[in-house]
């Protein structure tokens, strides 16, 4: 799935728009920060999108502005956008998470440092639950029914994860031989080794 034509077809559907238009929309709306939207290939994707005649551009001049391309998507774009959202909807690939990746060599720190950095991590989320707590109050009654959703998904995902956060942060705290530790993952290096092989059949579960 591209996510940049899934997001391009999107805006359109809801209402025609010029190149800039649509690039400030997704810029304004900090796609690249939650959706991860590539901002910088956007008139690419628009312009591939023409080519294949998913979008079709109409000349049109707003008073006494000069003339500009505005671009409307196609009944054929229309179907490319129900493909990629059933698609976005469905699929079920586990995402990259560096986070994760920093659990599984957290004995590269010591003890104090690790704790630390996941002290830094907690007060990042809460920091930014109480930011989207804050819009969710501001905006509960200007948003429709999937923007609503969108930021309660967040906010869910979010506390769970200081949740997790604090439940390693209390199972470090426990642990007295740290070094003991990273003897005992070289030990059991057959065990991991088989983990993520089972866990990597879940890659695409589609």
């Amino acid at each position: 799935m591209t996510k940049n034509e899934l997001v391009v077809l999107g805006l359109l559907n809801q209402e025609p728009m010029h190149g800039y238009q649509l690039y400030h929309q997704i810029e304004k709306s900090n796609m690249e920060t939650w959706a991860q939207v590539n901002l910088a290939s956007i008139y690419n994707t628009l312009d591939r999108l023409r080519r294949e005649k998913m979008v079709e551009a109409k000349k049109e001049k707003p008073g006494k502005m000069p003339e500009r391309e505005v671009f409307h998507i196609t009944p054929k774009g229309k179907e490319k956008l129900s493909h990629l959202v059933e698609e976005a909807l469905t699929e079920h690939r586990m995402p990259e998470n560096n986070f994760c990746v920093g659990i599984a060599f957290l004995f590269g720190l010591s003890k104090k440092k690790a704790l630390e950095c996941l002290e830094v991590k907690r007060k990042n989320l809460k920091r930014v639950t109480e930011h989207l707590e804050n819009l969710r109050k501001d905006f509960h009654h200007q948003l429709p029914l999937n923007w609503k959703f969108l930021l309660g998904y967040g906010i869910d995902h979010i506390h769970l994860d200081i949740k997790k956060v604090e439940e390693i942060k209390r199972t470090i705290s426990k642990i007295k031989n740290w070094s003991h530790q990273i003897d005992q993952i070289r030990v059991d290096v057959k065990a991991i080794e088989d983990l993520t092989k089972r866990v990597s059949k879940l890659k695409n579960w589609s």
